[in-house]
């Protein structure tokens, strides 16, 4: 999709694409209960969150400042965009970190 020119262009976006591919990614992985993949998942997946919440945090000081307009296409609008892939992102996060733990639970 990004070399194609399919999806919107921002440094912001890209990086949380990044993220929620390579998160994706580990989450099929059969060694993603290894505590260095979990560690890696971890530090890349926490990158994303940071990301996300700081182009998030953008359009609430729009909001303070009195700024603040959707997008005229809303499906990309980068506030709503934000939100989302914060909550694939930490999402994702959980599930590969609460494998590990279900993989310790006694039957």
């Amino acid at each position: 999709m990004e070399f194609a020119g399919t999806v919107y262009i921002c440094p912001y976006c890209r990086v949380q694409r990044t993220v929620i591919l390579l998160l994706g990614l580990i989450m099929v992985l059969p060694m993603a209960r290894h505590w260095i993949v979990q560690y890696f998942a971890s530090v890349i997946g926490f990158l994303g969150a940071v990301v996300a919440v700081n182009q998030n945090f953008m359009g609430w000081v729009k909001i303070s400042k009195g700024e603040f307009a959707f997008n005229e296409l809303l499906y990309i609008d980068p506030f709503l965009l934000s939100s989302g892939s914060l909550f694939i992102i930490i999402g994702q996060l959980w599930l590969i970190l609460k494998r590990h733990d279900a993989a310790h639970q006694p039957s």
